[in-house]
């Protein structure tokens, strides 16, 4: 392993918008475990509830910067705002809603010091009420340099299907020029394919980071025209971005259009489940000759069972879309 003889030093960028109930909780889980070389800087998207009163008792603190945004900006475009105010090497992206898992930091800085990559990412843990379940966000070995080619970052986000932002900390020179697609729902998604294009390496921990906190009411719960576009939206723009370098592994190609059609089907049965055959008609009008296209490229590559099974989702997909 490549050792950092410079002290780890971290910028914590904290979006909050209507969080009032939660916000305390998040930066107080991140100061309790924080050193004199980590910055936690924090904007306000101009929440119409209490939560810029709540963050005011962290005024003095010397950790924590404290911004009002002019306006509502949204996720993305907060994050966005956010980063160029960062000053420390390593950036590291929390939602106010969760929490920073106890002992995290210390893992973090240690990993970061024994193993110089441009992104270090770990678990977490899947939080509802009072109960918290452990969610693993890689596949491959812990505590190892991986180097980024032929798409080995992408490729381990795919196959584990961890496109969160906030369990990865990133190198702040390499991301200074990629930024979150604003507007958009699904932002996540879009982001660690941009991301999959600059990171040189990267390494796992095996250690929950984040407590992310499932939520009713959050933005990914609503089924609208929105979120078909954006869900959708991110999986094409993905299998897009990535064609220029798909041709170099027809097997990971093979492997990434079974996966997103797999993404399609599970939301076609979705809408059907949830009764909403407006948002079906709208799915199959603006999307199915895209999606029906990526599953016609699939090959018995991907294993015949999967094969198999991969059919019989596309028959009853077509099935629901053909009532």
């Amino acid at each position: 392993m490549q050792s950092q003889s410079k002290p780890i030093t971290i910028s914590i960028l904290i979006p909050v918008y209507n969080v009032a109930d939660y916000v305390e909780e998040c930066l107080n889980s991140i100061l309790a475990q924080i050193d004199d070389n980590a910055e936690i800087i924090v904007m306000n998207d101009a929440s119409t509830d209490n939560s810029w009163e709540m963050l005011q008792t962290y005024q003095t603190n010397q950790k924590v910067t404290l911004v009002q945004a002019p306006h509502n900006r949204g996720l993305s475009g907060t994050r966005n705002a956010l980063l160029p105010l960062a000053t420390n090497q390593y950036v590291w992206f929390i939602d106010s809603d969760d929490a920073m898992h106890d002992g995290a930091y210390t893992k973090v800085v240690n990993a970061l010091t024994s193993m110089d990559v441009d992104m270090l990412g770990g678990n977490y843990m899947a939080w509802r009420g009072d109960n918290k379940r452990p969610k693993k966000a890689f596949v491959g070995p812990a505590n190892q340099i991986m180097n980024n080619d032929s798409l080995q970052f992408i490729k381990n986000i795919v196959e584990n299907n961890s496109n969160h932002v906030w369990n990865k900390i990133y190198k702040r020179s390499v991301i200074k020029d990629i930024g979150f697609q604003e507007g958009k729902k699904f932002e996540d998604i879009y982001y660690m394919t941009d991301l999959s294009k600059v990171i040189k390496n990267f390494a796992f921990i095996d250690y929950p980071l984040i407590d992310y906190r499932e939520r009713q009411g959050s933005i990914v719960q609503t089924l609208d025209k929105k979120y078909v576009d954006d869900y959708l939206g991110a999986f094409l723009y993905r299998v897009n971005h990535l064609k220029a370098n798909l041709g170099e592994d027809p097997s990971f190609q093979n492997y990434l259009h079974y996966k997103t059609y797999n993404r399609y089907a599970g939301l076609v049965k979705k809408l059907k489940d949830n009764q909403q055959l407006d948002m079906l008609n709208y799915l199959k009008d603006h999307f199915n000759i895209k999606f029906d296209h990526i599953y016609r490229c699939i090959g018995q590559q991907i294993g015949w069972i999967r094969y198999q099974k991969l059919g019989f989702k596309h028959r009853q997909t077509e099935k629901i879309l053909s009532q």
